[in-house]
C-alpha cells in the first residue's frame, strides 16, 4: 500500500507544479530516442523512446518506456528427475519493459550562438520506475541422450515469487541543440533488480536458480530529440 501512496504524491506534486508554471510560461515539446548499455554484469542494452513537456524555463515532464534486455547469456543446466535438462534458448536473455515518469531539471544556457541557434546545457532527470519482466517463469528442456545425441522430450516450468516492480531512477545528461534538434549524453542510474524475476526461484533440485547480488544498475546513453515548440 505504501509504494501506491507514494506514486499518488508523486503525481500530485507533479500536476501542482505543472499547473503553476504553466500559466506563466510558455511550452514547448520534444520527442526523443535513448539508446545506452548497462555498465553492470548484466551486459545489457536499452532503449527508449520518451516524450517531454517542457513547460518552464527549467523545468519540465517526462515519460519513456525503455525496453531492455541482455545479451549473450550462457545456457544453464540442472538434473529435472534424473535427466540433463537445461533453459530454452528464448529465456537465457532476461528482458524488461519499463515505464518512466519523470521530473525535468534544466540548468541556464551554458552557452549559445549569437543567433540561438545552436546551444548547449546540463539537465537531470529524477524519476519513477514501473517495471515488468516479460517473464516471471524459468522453463527447462529436459533432455534423452542416445549416444552423444540429445533430443528434448518435456519440458518444465518454474515459477518465480516476491517480484518487484516498483523502483526510482536518475538521469544527468549534456545536451546540445541546433535549431531543433537536440543530441544528449549522459549518465543514468537506477536500483532496478535486474534479476528480480529470477531471485526467488527453486529448481527441482530443490536449490535456488543462481543470479547475482542486487546492484544499482549503471548505464551510458546518447539520444536524438525534436523539439516541437520553441519558447
Amino acid at each position: 500500500m505504501s509504494k501506491y501512496l507514494v506514486i499518488l504524491a508523486v503525481l500530485i506534486w507533479f500536476c501542482g507544479i505543472s499547473e503553476v508554471y504553466a500559466q506563466e510560461n510558455k511550452s514547448a515539446f520534444t520527442a526523443d530516442l535513448y539508446g545506452g548499455v548497462y555498465l553492470n554484469n548484466e551486459q545489457a542494452w536499452q532503449l527508449e523512446p520518451s516524450i517531454s513537456w517542457i513547460y518552464h524555463k527549467y523545468f519540465g515532464l517526462a515519460l519513456g518506456l525503455e525496453l531492455t534486455s541482455q545479451y549473450n547469456q550462457p545456457s544453464r543446466q540442472t538434473m529435472i528427475d534424473g535427466h540433463e535438462a537445461e533453459l530454452v534458448d528464448n529465456e537465457r536473455n532476461i528482458r524488461w519493459l519499463i515505464l518512466k515518469p519523470s521530473v525535468i531539471i534544466k540548468s541556464p544556457i551554458i552557452w549559445k550562438s549569437t543567433d540561438n541557434y545552436y546551444r548547449l546545457w546540463v539537465q537531470a532527470e529524477p524519476g519513477l520506475s514501473l517495471a515488468g519482466p516479460f517473464r516471471n517463469s524459468l522453463t527447462y528442456g529436459i533432455k534423452k541422450f542416445s549416444g552423444t545425441v540429445s533430443q528434448t522430450v518435456d519440458y518444465r516450468t518454474f515459477s518465480n515469487k516476491g517480484l518487484q516492480w516498483f523502483y526510482w531512477n536518475a538521469r544527468a545528461s549534456i545536451n546540445f541543440a541546433f535549431g531543433r534538434f537536440i543530441v544528449r549524453g549522459g549518465y543514468y542510474i537506477s536500483n532496478l533488480d535486474y534479476y528480480s524475476g529470477r531471485r526467488n526461484i527453486t529448481l527441482a533440485n530443490g536449490q535456488k536458480f543462481y543470479v547475482p547480488k542486487k546492484e544499482l544498475g549503471r548505464s551510458i546513453f546518447l539520444s536524438i530529440g525534436y523539439l516541437f515548440h520553441h519558447f
